[in-house]
């Protein structure tokens, strides 16, 4: 009698709980936002056999903080050691479908752009929902304009600069940057535009999704759309998110700038956003913007975020033409 009472007891307090999840899940995005946060928890990035010896090249400054009304507002500095001459910067802004990922997850990648004689400004930023869009817009504004207070103290060229991001962290740039060169874009969203057009020369997008509004139609796998679902509730801040003013300002396949810098653009061809990232490229070259794509053919099995993995000769291929690419854009 006595093990019957208990197991019913135990049974009462499992549906209790199963009955409390199931509310938690329809009346907040934060169960899955929590899912997704740890399945980017580590990062994607392989280093190459000699990471050690290029690391030693390169001098590193982590966790500066920028000012921000907002949480996670560190950065990392990355650049040759004993460089001489003031060199081209570039601002990261990490992926995590908004709701995960740490500029640590850029750092190896970084480290490596930063010993072709760059700098590089790895950025964190307050992930969503404890912060809500635009936030990250709003931090890449105040880390941006920290550098700019803190730079005479390094060799860094703020009339060369190149905006970068990857998976979320893409899109993120990518809207920054239109801020910045297309004021009628800045009023739409009611952003102020803090970096000289002239100096943006370029940006580097891998594997972005850039229409936002239909992120929940990205995939042919409704378990995939459900978290897209919830991920954008989480980062728009409301539950009828498609409802929200501003969201169609966040499809740049429809409002990227002529004005737009040369980009170079890739995506893998796996449970990532290729359709998105080849349309993207197609809009920016009927503006006559200068473009570098990198996509693969269907069969080549290349994961989200490949560009990371760098035991890839697709992601050894890529970060050639990234350096390639910054050389050609720089005037050093």
């Amino acid at each position: 009698m006595l093990s019957l009472r208990i197991f019913k007891v135990f049974i009462t307090i499992l549906l209790a709980i199963l009955v409390s999840f199931t509310g938690w899940v329809h009346f907040s995005p934060r169960p899955t936002t929590w899912l997704v946060h740890n399945l980017f928890k580590n990062g994607m990035a392989v280093k190459p056999p000699n990471y050690n010896e290029i690391e030693e090249t390169v001098s590193t400054i982590k966790d500066l903080i920028y000012p921000s009304n907002h949480k996670d507002n560190l950065l990392d500095m990355h650049f040759p050691k004993d460089v001489k001459d003031k060199i081209p910067v570039i601002f990261w802004i990490h992926g995590g479908a908004y709701v995960g990922g740490d500029k640590k997850d850029v750092t190896e990648y970084a480290i490596q752009i930063a010993s072709h004689g760059f700098a590089v400004v790895n950025i964190n930023y307050e992930l969503a929902p404890s912060a809500t869009y635009p936030g990250p817009i709003i931090q890449l504004t105040e880390a941006y304009q920290y550098i700019t207070e803190i730079a005479a103290d390094y060799p860094f060229d703020l009339d060369q600069i190149f905006f970068a991001g990857d998976s979320a962290g893409a899109q993120i740039a990518s809207q920054f940057v239109n801020i910045q060169v297309d004021s009628q874009y800045a009023k739409l969203l009611k952003q102020i535009a803090v970096v000289p057009a002239h100096s943006i020369q370029g940006t580097l997008l891998f594997c972005g999704p850039y229409d936002f509004s239909n992120i929940t139609e990205k995939s042919n796998n409704p378990v995939i759309n459900y978290l897209f679902t919830r991920i954008a509730w989480s980062y728009i801040g409301e539950k009828k998110w498609q409802e929200h003013e501003q969201l169609p300002y966040a499809n740049m396949l429809e409002y990227v700038s002529p004005n737009f810098p040369a980009t170079f653009i890739t995506d893998g061809t796996e449970m990532t956003f290729t359709e998105d990232g080849m349309t993207m490229a197609d809009k920016l070259e009927s503006l006559n913007i200068p473009v570098v794509r990198q996509f693969f053919e269907d069969g080549s099995e290349l994961p989200h975020e490949y560009q990371f993995m760098m035991n890839r000769p697709e992601a050894i291929e890529t970060f050639e033409k990234v350096i390639a690419f910054l050389q050609t854009r720089s005037h050093k």
